[in-house]
């Protein structure tokens, strides 16, 4: 009986998915909708799957703690999904990789199956409504600026998966133009000395991410200033993934390694921490940094030539983040201006006073 009660509702959805052509946004109310009616359909769809497979208890599985993210597929898979590309278009595909994250797991359960809300992750961080559909398909609000008590599923993509794809690219542009690092480049044989810095730990007061994106996605720019910029044995910057950073005011100890002084031709470094949205054009922020960097041809030495080079470097690389991108550019979390190779045991605060880190100089 269940099993043609799963044919019968597909049936229904797929119907209504096939005569839903058009991907304008919905208009209710003379209001704008961020939600385009592929994608409404497709959550009906996924909240029908989850009802007739009692896929509730999938939810409760410790890989979704802690709002941890996990591939949509790997969702359809485990409820026996076998037709769901039907319900995915084109569009939808090109907006990004299909996750999902839970949102109040701990009310995860049967007795709360008919308050589950499936909803979508809008692009704008400061929208007051959120949207997306009830168990049954119905079409719904929830308010933004509040967090909900109720059990909610996400569908993102904009998240994790999509920002391993960004930084990969992010890496794959610098090698094109060839400003990757390559260490052996610098180091004459494998008996050499490698000398760098390692994160041993680190805490945000914030981590810029509301309530409904899920875990924030931290990454870094550490860069080298010189004024040998130009010279091609001198890369100009490194970029490092911080997944381990989910929350604000908890200390991870990563013991990340993220100077490698080989790559450097002077003895400081400067490091921007931020918060990865989506809409952003890693070719463009490259170029930013290059120039703002190649500003530096005529520097001196030392600290009181160094300092207004680096602030004034630092200030124009943001300013031209969020000036060049939509409402969701990236968000700054702090900036290090002058790291050195030393060992900084207490925590040490960045100039905006959001992030803290220890870091040890090491030698291998």
């Amino acid at each position: 009986m269940k099993t043609n009660f799963r044919k019968i509702a597909s049936l229904v959805v797929i119907s209504t998915f096939l005569f839903s052509c058009s991907n304008d946004p919905v208009i209710e109310n003379n209001e704008l909708s961020y939600l385009t009616s592929d994608k409404i359909e497709f959550g009906k769809y996924i909240a029908n799957s989850i009802k007739s497979s009692n896929g509730i208890s999938l939810f409760k599985d410790n890989k979704f703690k802690d709002q941890n993210e996990v591939l949509l597929t790997e969702v359809f898979n485990s409820l026996n999904i076998k037709n769901s590309e039907e319900f995915i278009s084109p569009e939808i595909k090109k907006e990004g990789i299909l996750e999902c994250f839970v949102y109040n797991q701990e009310k995860m359960n049967s007795n709360f199956l008919n308050d589950l809300q499936i909803l979508f992750v809008p692009i704008d961080d400061n929208i007051e409504k959120l949207e997306g559909v009830d168990i049954n398909g119905n079409k719904i609000t929830v308010n933004a600026l509040t967090p909900s008590d109720k059990p909610m599923l996400f569908i993102d993509q904009h998240g994790k998966f999509e920002f391993q794809k960004n930084m990969k690219l992010f890496n794959e542009e610098l090698k094109k133009r060839g400003l990757d690092y390559k260490l052996t480049n610098n180091v004459s044989s494998k008996s050499t000395a490698v000398d760098f810095n390692k994160i041993d730990s680190i805490k945000l007061s914030d981590v810029e991410e509301p309530w409904f994106k899920g875990n924030p996605e931290i990454y870094a720019i550490v860069f080298n200033f010189d004024k040998n910029f130009n010279d091609p044995s001198v890369p100009p910057l490194r970029v490092l993934q911080m997944p381990y950073i989910k929350k604000k005011d908890v200390l991870y100890t990563p013991e990340q390694p993220f100077v490698f002084w080989n790559e450097h031709t002077r003895n400081a470094a400067t490091m921007i921490i931020m918060e990865e949205d989506s809409g952003f054009d890693y070719a463009a922020v490259i170029n930013i940094v290059v120039q703002a960097i190649g500003t530096g041809v005529t520097l001196g030495t030392g600290d009181v030539v160094w300092t207004p080079f680096v602030v004034n470097t630092v200030t124009s690389v943001l300013d031209a983040i969020k000036g060049s991108w939509s409402q969701d550019s990236d968000d700054e979390i702090d900036q290090y201006y002058i790291i050195r190779k030393e060992n900084v045991t207490q925590l040490k605060k960045g100039a905006s006073n959001n992030a803290s880190i220890t870091y040890s100089f090491e030698t291998l």
